[in-house]
């Protein structure tokens, strides 16, 4: 830089003995000697805050549905054999020559995934079966073309091979990548892969829940909630604010809800009367209908209304010294 201030210094203090065309010529010459020489301070001395580690870096091969535990697709019952994209795996580079070159890596099916989701949340997903899908790619030969650094994996499926009591879900992990790559530890991802039934969605619940300590005014509260097909007539709620299949309410006038308990929904065909079951697997609690209120589903405005608990009177009678009750409006707002 000193080498390159001085020459500078030397071409300016000249321009004083030059005309106004000659002047000009030499700023120009003048900058055209300073952008070479930056150009070569730039090639040889690396740049503030960039270290040797990440000149070497090798690529780093990951998928970005690693970063949650599962990801929850849901599909519409027709058209009855669909194709759509499922999984992504991308490539992350330092260097321009890295995403200039082909890169090779493959991916294998993980049934483990499902079975330590299901042990850790007591649910009771099972392998999409082999016969009702295909992938676009052969997940033994898969690799990045030059310049590509996204490589997006197709899925098609026959839901008519499917069965909507059962929640499907398929676990995938980058298992190899080409000489000079290395896999990130976001490398496995979990999909839950369910066919939709007309009840399932995106639902406003404006809900009252009763206890008779922690909510003996029968608080009233509105979330979002989502139903999911568990059945051609039934739906299970879902609370993304809890995390899980769970029916929220208000506690001391906190947001929670009772942990092994999860709601299920049945329209009955022809009727369109609901009743409400406790779903979880292992439960011992289960729900009773209140007799004085008609829970029913109204078509025309995809509303569900409903009013249920337990520890009633006999014959559904609410007991307000033992009675845990829900009463539900959920109203669809659209599809998950």
């Amino acid at each position: 830089h000193r080498a390159l201030g001085s020459v500078v210094g030397l071409q300016v203090q000249a321009l004083h003995a030059l005309g106004a065309q000659a002047r000009a010529e030499a700023i120009d010459q003048a900058a055209a000697v300073v952008a070479i020489a930056s150009i070569a301070a730039l090639r040889v001395a690396p740049q503030r805050g960039f270290t040797e580690y990440e000149a070497t870096r090798p690529t780093i091969v990951k998928t970005p549905d690693a970063s949650v535990e599962i990801n929850v697709v849901a599909r519409d019952v027709l058209p009855a054999i669909e194709e759509f994209e499922l999984l992504t795996i991308e490539r992350s580079v330092t260097r321009p020559e890295d995403l200039g070159a082909a890169l090779s890596f493959k991916v294998a099916k993980k049934a483990t995934l499902i079975a330590d989701y299901n042990t850790s949340h007591s649910a009771t997903f099972i392998e999409l079966p082999a016969a009702s899908y295909t992938l676009s790619e052969d997940l033994n030969n898969l690799g990045f073309a030059s310049g590509e650094f996204i490589k997006k994996i197709k899925i098609r499926i026959d839901k008519s091979q499917l069965n909507l009591s059962k929640q499907y879900a398929l676990g995938f992990s980058i298992s190899e990548v080409g000489s000079g790559a290395s896999i990130s530890s976001l490398k496995n991802a979990l999909f839950s892969i369910g066919i939709k039934n007309q009840y399932d969605g995106k639902y406003i619940l404006n809900g009252k829940f009763y206890h008779p300590t922690q909510s003996p005014g029968y608080d009233p509260f509105t979330v979002e909630v989502e139903l999911h097909t568990t059945g051609p007539n039934s739906v299970k709620m879902y609370s993304a604010d809890i995390g899980g299949y769970y029916h929220p309410g208000l506690f001391a006038g906190v947001l929670n809800a009772f942990g092994n308990q999860e709601p299920n929904y049945t329209i009955v065909a022809g009727t369109n009367l609901v009743t409400v079951q406790n779903s979880f697997v292992g439960a011992t609690t289960f729900y009773t209908m209140n007799s004085s209120y008609t829970s029913r589903y109204e078509p025309a405005t995809k509303t569900i209304y409903a009013k249920f608990g337990y520890n009633y009177s006999a014959g559904g009678v609410f007991n307000p010294a033992t009675n845990r009750e829900w009463t539900d409006v959920l109203i669809y707002v659209g599809p998950r």
